[in-house]
């Protein structure tokens, strides 16, 4: 009777790891099939069907790496603090602070002129205290925008 037990135990243990080994590939199955596991985080898998690439979807998670969740504090508000005399310099920030890209974030976001700065980007609390600030001279426009969806509550 304890010999049936084992026996059904063991075969249950043997099915488990040949569905787990199934999840993910070798490292050298995930270069063949063009994926760098060192480097490939599942988030990137995430959006593959964004972009109509549901067939490598599967392979795609079976290489990734899980994502490390980063948590920072956030912020209620923020101020991109410009010089409107040497802007011209900086056309990504100039394209961001001119257009309507900025008004997604509503009353969230300020943008103000400050002579002889550049371009930065100022955190501030609920009392409209500044808390950080950031040097975004180099930044385009695509970069403000993911840092201010991730910052900002």
């Amino acid at each position: 009777m304890l010999t049936k037990y084992l026996i059904s135990f063991a075969v249950f243990l043997i099915n488990c790891l040949l569905a787990t080994s199934e999840l993910t590939y070798t490292p050298d199955e995930c270069k063949e099939l063009g994926f760098n596991v060192n480097t490939l985080k599942c988030s990137a898998c995430d959006i593959l069907t964004q972009f109509q690439l549901e067939q490598i979807l599967t392979d795609c998670q079976r290489c990734c790496t899980k994502d490390k969740v980063d948590t920072h504090e956030k912020f209620p508000m923020a101020q991109i603090e410009i010089c409107e005399c040497n802007l011209h310099r900086f056309p990504q920030v100039n394209h961001f602070v001119k257009s309507e890209l900025k008004d997604q974030w509503g009353s969230k976001l300020k943008v103000k002129h400050v002579r002889g700065t550049l371009p930065t980007i100022v955190l501030k609390n609920h009392d409209g205290q500044p808390q950080r600030s950031l040097n975004v001279e180099k930044w385009d426009t695509d970069t403000i925008t993911e840092f201010l969806n991730d910052w900002l509550e």
